[in-house]
């Protein structure tokens, strides 16, 4: 057990974190500190906000913190855009068929109006990145909210493929601001025993939201084709103002962005964010662990411009960060290898045609009704929801890596038995319905279980801070090119293939990502974000020195 020392005076009497500042400083020097204090919070989030005592978590171990309300608060804030994102994947199973029938859609404009907001959503997410930095997580989030909204009101006055498809667009921005930020927000206000299962809640939204749809659709299916797909279309826009109007002004800044410039204003406004979503006694030692890291980082930028400016007109080098230090820098670039690497096959399994498609894979496999096509995919949510919560509470029991390789293997064995489910159907000894139905609901029980809320908190937590929102959004770009090429591909593959040759080749794209997983993936269970980045910096061989690891209380 590893205890920060802080000493008071001559004593050998610890002195606690938010004090030990307060003994160094002059009274005129502390009453100027807490006026920027009381500033600079104000305007985030009021004193009336303080937790009560019955609404903390205590996790039970005093070094990693506790999981205090306004945490919990800003967490599932975040998390209603991924449910918005949830719902527009499940209601689009269903509101596809009625908006092909009443605006004369080809099979290759249903294709793009599905796929082309995961591709427009991966330039938001590179556009998160950027903004993120210059603006801080907050403002992203209102920035994609009403993005999204204004999408998805454009697509629901379409009149033509045109109007439907620039409102995707739109749309797209929006979720793809928002996939790029809200992980990174999540991991970044949370507690490292708790991470895990927090920014697991973006999954477990997405799957809500998604099975949302699928119920959304069941419950109009007897409406007429236009006013049935325009109003599922506006569903969501109501949820969405309220919590643009109501949740999101509370929303508290990341410490970690308010420490980048280092003002006092803002370092005060850090230690209360910390407070209030790690506990009073963590807020300390991670505020001086932040702190330690970005100084460390400042030093190694003093000390390349000082080597490199020894002689005379010799070129001072730029800071190495953002882009250029993702790519190039040994750490940063190995925890883009296992960050971008996990989002890219995430949805390069399949999963995204399974749930986009399900009423035509299960016409494929026998299934003629549209009613009992819609009832099947509600199912299919059904099981996903309940597995994603499971796979929330165990990703830090189990540990990432134990989580993600299970899940794999199980989804490569479903991926397999859909295959050839769908490429027997109707020979005699071919799968029926039923088992098709069965192995679907296997295989998005077994990608709920682990790969998808492990996804999220993998490439969350991995980067340093120096690229860790450019490198989440470059993660989160990847992850929706991938979503949008498989969705916008896979009618026009199984033409190719059939529907059961293209769950074989989403087979060994699965068995490639178990192989690399196994061989790539750290264990990052119960590490704060400066324990990863230092553990990184040490596995690259210390190439593009960074900080040292951190003191941190245990």
């Amino acid at each position: 057990m590893h205890n920060r020392q802080r000493s008071g005076g001559g004593s050998g009497a610890s002195t606690p974190p938010l004090e030990a500042e307060s003994a160094l400083n002059t009274p005129a020097q502390q009453r100027a500190n807490d006026a920027d204090r009381t500033q600079a919070t104000s305007g985030a989030f009021s004193v009336s906000d303080r937790p009560d005592p019955d609404m903390t978590l205590r996790d039970g171990d005093e070094g990693t913190g506790t999981l205090e309300w306004l945490a919990i608060q800003s967490v599932c804030t975040v998390s209603i855009f991924a449910a918005l994102l949830g719902y527009d994947i499940g209601v689009m199973a269903g509101a596809l068929l009625p908006m092909s029938r009443d605006l004369d859609f080809t099979s290759s404009q249903e294709e793009v109006a599905v796929g082309c907001l995961n591709f427009i959503s991966a330039v938001g997410a590179i556009g998160g990145g950027v903004v993120y930095n210059r603006h801080g997580a907050v403002k992203c989030v209102k920035f994609a909210m009403v993005l999204y909204a204004i999408g998805m009101f454009v697509i629901a006055l379409s009149g033509s493929f045109a109007s439907v498809f620039f409102g995707r667009l739109v749309c797209g921005l929006g979720v793809g601001l928002g996939f790029a930020i809200c992980p990174q927000y999540i991991a970044e206000i949370s507690p490292p025993k708790w991470r895990g299962v927090l920014v697991s809640m973006f999954e477990i939204s997405i799957n809500v939201g998604l099975l949302s749809g699928y119920i959304a659709n069941l419950a109009m299916e007897y409406v007429d084709d236009s006013p049935r797909w325009r109003g599922l279309m506006l569903i969501p826009t109501v949820p969405t103002a309220l919590t643009y109007v109501w949740l999101v002004p509370k929303l508290p800044e990341s410490p970690r962005w308010l420490l980048r410039d280092g003002s006092p204003g803002k370092e005060a406004l850090a230690r209360e964010v910390l407070v209030k979503t790690c506990g009073a006694d963590a807020a300390g030692p991670a505020l001086a662990d932040i702190k330690q890291v970005l100084a460390a980082q400042q030093e190694q930028h003093r000390t390349s411009i000082s080597s490199a400016g020894e002689g005379a007109g010799a070129f001072v080098p730029k800071r190495n960060t953002g882009w250029r230090a993702l790519f190039f820098e040994p750490a940063p670039r190995r925890a883009l290898l296992i960050g971008a690497g996990t989002a890219f096959f995430q949805q390069a399994n399949g999963s995204e045609a399974a749930v986009y498609y399900v009423p035509q894979v299960l016409a494929a496999a026998g299934v003629k009704s549209e009613h009992s096509q819609l009832q099947a995919a509600a199912l299919v949510g059904v099981c996903k929801t309940i597995c994603i919560v499971i796979g929330q509470f165990s990703v830090d029991v189990y540990g990432r890596r134990v989580m993600l390789l299970s899940s794999v293997g199980a989804v490569t064995a479903s991926l397999a038995l859909l295959s050839w489910c769908l490429g027997n159907v109707g020979s005699a000894g071919g799968a029926t319905a039923g088992i098709t139905l069965a192995a679907l609901c296997l295989f998005m029980m077994s990608f709920s279980l682990g790969v998808g809320p492990v996804t999220w908190v993998v490439t969350s937590e991995i980067f340093p801070i120096q690229v860790r929102s450019k490198g989440t959004a470059f993660s989160m770009a990847l992850n929706r090119l991938t979503s949008g090429t498989v969705a916008m591909t896979f009618l026009t593959l199984t033409e190719w293939l059939t529907v059961g040759g293209a769950f074989a080749f989403f087979t060994c794209v699965s068995a490639t990502q178990f192989a690399l997983t196994f061989f790539f993936l750290p264990e990052t269970k119960g590490k704060t974000l400066e324990e990863i980045e230092a553990s990184l910096v040490g596995s690259a061989g210390g190439g593009g020195a960074g900080p040292p690891p951190p003191r941190v209380v245990r």
